[in-house]
């Protein structure tokens, strides 16, 4: 399971994913100067690989504040839409929904939404998107606005001065950028870049107690046939207790042999199930994809 975790970490979750780091960053954003970590309630959404939702670092601050931080490598114009998917997810956890049948007014902590870029298109130093945005027809009666902040450091964003920790996180991944630039692998400059960084007190605490995972993280190539195995492991475990179930339920009125057929057929039905929803695949592909004997295709095609 430890695998799976390097995929859905990154070295920019890794590192807010904290208290203190959280309090600094937003004291930078917000020009506060709160400093006792207990006003800080962790709320990320750590959803499953493929088929729930999760965000990169959500948090309640001194319960008046929900703030969400996205990093960002590529310009993404629905981050607003995605926000409000994950901002309904942690109003849901947070607050009873049988509270919102009452007469008095529910308070709820105000929502902020932060996305960090870092990739390659030329953006300015900030810019907002606007769930409106995307309405198709004016007038809505709803908005939702997301703060993008670039945090290349070429771009000279104040945000990076005031922030000692986003700063140093940025640097640290220029340097690797530009060591692989002048010829290194990219394992050699993250190496690098580390022993760098720990000499001249950039992110010093963090990169000693993380240097091997943070190798991980960012060397760690992504593709689609790491993702369908990671996910076949994943979707394994999630169905396997159905189907386990349910195979014991028709094993005592049908027989053991039966019954432990029954309970992989239906393994694998949840399994071809929640990859189709996660993925809009078609069932032949699915099936393709978890390799299902042709016998087996037969008998489980008409439930999907």
């Amino acid at each position: 399971m430890k695998a799976k975790r390097n995929y859905r970490d990154s070295m920019f979750r890794k590192l807010f994913n904290d208290k203190k780091a959280l309090l600094e960053l937003y004291n930078a954003l917000a020009g506060t100067d709160y400093r006792d970590p207990r006003a800080v309630r962790i709320a990320t959404l750590r959803g499953t690989f493929f088929n729930d939702v999760k965000n990169d670092v959500a948090f309640e601050l001194d319960g008046k504040y929900i703030i969400l931080f996205e990093h960002q490598s590529t310009v993404n114009a629905n981050m607003p839409l995605r926000c409000l998917f994950y901002a309904a997810k942690i109003y849901y956890r947070l607050i009873d929904a049988k509270t919102t049948y009452r007469a008095a007014l529910v308070k709820i902590p105000t929502p902020q939404f932060h996305v960090f870029y870092r990739g390659q298109e030329k953006l300015p130093p900030t810019m907002t998107l606007r769930l409106s945005d995307a309405f198709r027809e004016p007038g809505g009666m709803m908005e939702l606005t997301v703060t993008v902040h670039n945090i290349r450091l070429d771009t000279q964003n104040p945000l990076l001065k005031r922030s000692q920790t986003l700063g140093g996180y940025s640097f640290f991944m220029d340097m690797v950028e530009n060591r692989q630039q002048e010829g290194a692998s990219k394992e050699d400059a993250i190496r690098e870049t580390i022993r760098y960084c720990i000499g001249n007190g950039i992110l010093t605490e963090f990169l000693e107690q993380n240097a091997r995972e943070v190798v991980d993280m960012i060397s760690m190539k992504w593709d689609e046939n790491i993702a369908k195995e990671v996910w076949k492991e994943e979707a394994w475990e999630e169905g396997k207790a159905e189907g386990r179930a349910e195979g014991r339920a028709e094993g005592r009125a049908e027989g053991r042999a039966e019954g432990e057929a029954e309970g992989r057929e239906a393994t694998m039905v949840a399994n071809l199930r929640s990859l189709m929803k996660a993925t809009k695949w078609s069932k032949t592909k699915a099936m393709d994809t978890l390799d299902v004997p042709p016998a087996m295709r037969k008998k489980i095609a008409p439930l999907l």
